[in-house]
């Protein structure tokens, strides 16, 4: 004889089903299809897809949901342990459908809308309302009966605004009786044959709550003392002899159907069976089975304020040797039956546990249609909730490793934990970008170690270009999510400090200074044929004109930091002609050298002056200061090379105009990686034009004030390979694409300099107003510094 998976079935009509009693029965009985008739064509197997008609949940919605009377007429009453049809709510009693995080789900948007279930019970009410619009396919006869009833409707009972609605209420059903003649005797025939059938026709998931009332440990001591028996023999053996070869047919069967689907089995609600039972367990035994299945326990349990689970008590078998591959729930519910089309009844049992883990399965099949039935099966176990185990004092037997770095403690108890819907579709793990071409054996970089930090030269140009595009980012467990290209790229405005600073104090000894700083306070070193110099940044090597500003981060030379320089000046006749060479750190790290070279030709007097040259920059692991990293792989380095061109005019006595100029090409070296599969020559340019005027507003007093562009990209592009989808088999799909790196709009820096005697000293005043800082549109910004200068 078999069992139903259920210890508690109030078979009394509850008092909702005398309310709806009058009401329509929705939109028609549903369409059924008999195993005699051809079957419907298989659906193909589904594209690889993507998530952004991914998971988001809506908490407004979520909140609607958990108040509205379909959700809440799921819920039953317990007085105790027990379960009864009336009386008070039990103090701090957990409700199915809330503990199992369903309204969040649910407010996502998804339903498993056309997702189909299989479900194998011992008969069903298929006219009820709960079923108004299915499609319901069918294997042999089904009689009508309260508990397969029951179990459907919380599957898939539709969500129309009357009784209750299932877990998946969009869903579709596949219906096999036990017996199609209504008898308490298994057919296993049937069942294999209704198996098949459901796999066939794409079902997602198949519910099994019904099993025998033989412990696992019993098959378990018969293939010990029989080790040359198949486990379909074991099972002929212990359970009944319905033949190896049907037994070993209907293994076949549930194997087959795991290419496809979970098959998730209630438990035994016998409490005392220390092992599980046979059925739940039979992965144990047949390992082919293992991956996609699913055991169910049931439990009553209490919750704080906060939701957090504070008391539980098992009310079936412990998970026991299926501990590896089970979920605990609440199966104290309230479902269809079979009395009418709109009556329903309350009860409690692992029967009512599992067709919510089988509606879960279906909607992650809606919202991960790329994923196969093992990860289905992987996400619903690694996001079980477990959390309440050390505060109940709850022994841990061990963990499994589902990959990636993603691990689950489950107890002999209760498994995994409790089952948790939103969490199974929420990121598990670590996001990651994957570059490779499937998901085992790709390169995995976290997402925050993925950003690419942009130096400013760049501005907005990569973040808007990949703006209008979706990247795949993968959690652990390989579940693709859709994250805006632009998520990837970072483009900080710089600080307006260093510039204002710089703007104000004379040379600062304490830290570096600059090349420019070194010749104005060192005549003898400017005057001499060579010098050797340690100066903060290279920017400035060819402002050689006196006492002009010059804006550092308008040159190419800015990205060399802490350089040292070789110099050495000839006269030629009116030409005065300075080579020169420097080595220092760049922009984008530790590892970051940069190295280079150039000449420079000024020709003039103190009246006016024009300097020409020209420069080499070797960068290693970086582009104009723009770093990598794994997900964005640029090559070994770049070389640079830059024309420079500097015009110093008095045009009267004590007012002088300038202007600096440079235009460059750079190009990468080496190969791309990650995601990068090509990068052009990158042109860019940087300019300053301006005027400096003595004795102003008093004696010896200076005024200054240019216009300058930092170094801006002018022109580039970064060819893209960017992860967008993945198929069930885990190949990762790519689109190609083409990022400009050329900013949107143009870094336009107005600054003003005034420099006075003051006592001893000097007083020193700089305004700076930056328009679109950084080459990012909108990012304007403003600063003042006052400095005092005294020399000793």
């Amino acid at each position: 004889m078999f069992h139903f998976s259920e210890s508690r079935f109030l078979a009394l009509a509850f008092v909702l089903a005398t309310v709806m009693a009058g009401c329509s029965g929705g939109d028609g009985p549903p369409s059924q299809t008999p195993i005699g008739m051809p079957a419907p064509t298989p659906p193909a197997p589904p594209p690889a897809t993507w998530a952004s008609r991914g998971v988001t949940f809506d908490p407004v919605r979520a909140a609607q949901i958990l108040a509205s009377a379909e959700f809440r007429n799921a819920d039953a009453n317990c007085i105790y342990v027990g379960c009864a049809a009336s009386g008070p709510l039990a103090t701090n009693q957990s409700r199915a459908f809330e503990l199992h995080n369903l309204h969040t789900a649910l407010s996502s948007g998804l339903t498993g809308v056309n997702k189909l279930v299989a479900v194998v019970d011992t008969g069903f009410r298929v006219t009820h309302q709960e079923f108004a619009g299915k499609t319901i396919h069918q294997t042999g006869t089904l009689p009508v009966a309260d508990h397969g009833t029951h179990v459907a409707s919380l599957i898939a009972g539709v969500r129309e605004g009357m009784g209750m609605h299932g877990v998946a209420p969009g869903a579709n059903l596949h219906l096999t009786a036990l017996n199609s003649s209504g008898a308490s005797t298994l057919d296993i025939t049937n069942v294999t044959l209704g198996t098949l059938n459901a796999a066939t026709l794409g079902a997602v998931a198949q519910n099994n709550s019904w099993g025998f009332n033989v412990a696992a440990s019993t098959l378990q001591a018969h293939l010990a003392a029989n080790p040359n028996q198949s486990v379909a023999q074991g099972l002929n053996t212990v359970i009944a002899n319905y033949g190896t070869s049907r037994w070993q047919a209907y293994l076949d069967a549930l194997n087959t159907f795991e290419n496809g689907g979970v098959v998730v089995w209630a438990l035994s609600n016998d409490e005392t069976m220390a092992s599980g039972d046979v059925m739940a367990t039979l992965p144990y035994f047949d390992t082919r089975l293992q991956g996609a299945w699913i055991a169910a326990a049931n439990g009553y349990f209490e919750v704080n304020p906060t939701g957090d689970i504070s008391r539980a008590i098992r009310l079936s078998a412990p998970c026991g040797l299926a501990a590896r591959f089970c979920i605990a729930g609440d199966g104290t519910t309230t479902a269809a039956n079979a009395t009418s089309d709109t009556s329903y009844s309350a009860g409690t049992g692992t029967s009512y546990v599992a067709p919510q883990i089988a509606g879960a399965v279906a909607l992650l099949a809606e919202a991960f249609p790329d994923l196969t039935a093992d990860e289905w099966a992987k996400r619903l176990l690694a996001s079980a909730d477990n959390s309440w185990f050390s505060t109940l004092g709850v022994p841990v037997a061990g963990s499994v490793d589902f990959g990636n770095g993603v691990t689950h403690a489950y107890s002999g108890e209760w498994g995994h934990g409790v089952l948790d819907i939103a969490a199974a579709l929420s990121p598990i793990g670590t996001v990651a970008v994957l570059t490779g071409d499937n998901v085992v054996t790709s390169d995995r970089t976290s997402l925050a170690e993925s950003v690419l930090l942009t130096p400013a030269a760049f501005g907005d140009g990569l973040t808007s270009a990949l703006s209008t595009t979706d990247i795949a980012v993968f959690d652990s467990l390989n579940r693709g999510f859709a994250v805006q290209g632009s998520a990837l790229v970072t483009a900080p405005r710089p600080s307006m400090l260093p510039d204002l600073l710089s703007s104000v104090q004379g040379p600062a000894w304490g830290v570096l200074p600059s090349y420019r700083e070194v010749r104005s306070v060192l005549p003898s070193a400017s005057d001499s044929t060579g010098t050797i110099s340690l100066v903060n940044s290279a920017a400035g090597l060819f402002d050689t004109a006196g006492p002009t500003a010059f804006n550092a981060r308008a040159s190419v030379l800015s990205t060399a930091h802490d350089a040292i320089v070789v110099a050495s000046t000839q006269q030629a006749g009116p030409l005065s002609i300075t080579a020169m060479g420097f080595a220092g750190q760049g922009a984008a790290g530790h590892n970051n050298g940069v190295a280079g070279t150039g000449i420079n030709v000024a020709w003039g007097g103190e009246a006016s002056r024009v300097s020409l040259g020209v420069s080499y920059l070797g960068e290693q692991g970086s582009l104009l200061g723009l770093g990598q990293n794994a997900t964005f792989g640029l090559g070994s380095g770049s070389a640079s090379g830059t024309a420079h061109l500097g015009i110093d005019q008095m045009v009267a006595p004590g007012f002088e105009v300038f202007g600096r100029l440079e235009y460059g090409v750079a190009k990468q070296t080496g190969a791309t990686s990650g995601l990068v599969r090509s990068l052009s020559d990158v042109q860019f340019s940087g300019f300053e034009i301006g005027a400096r005027m003595n004795n102003v507003l008093g004696d010896n007093d200076q005024l200054g004030f240019s216009i300058a562009q930092p170094l801006r990209i002018e022109n580039g592009t970064m060819g893209l390979q960017l992860p967008v989808a993945r198929n069930a088999n885990g190949t990762i799909e790519h689109r190609q694409s083409s990022a400009d790196l050329a900013p949107n709009t143009r870094e336009l820096d107005l600054g003003i300099d005034y420099e006075v005697p003051l006592q001893a000293g000097h007083l020193k005043v700089g305004l700076q107003y930056r328009l679109d800082a950084g080459h990012i549109q909108g990012a304007s910004a403003a600063g003042a510094a006052v400095g005092f200068r005294q020399l000793f």
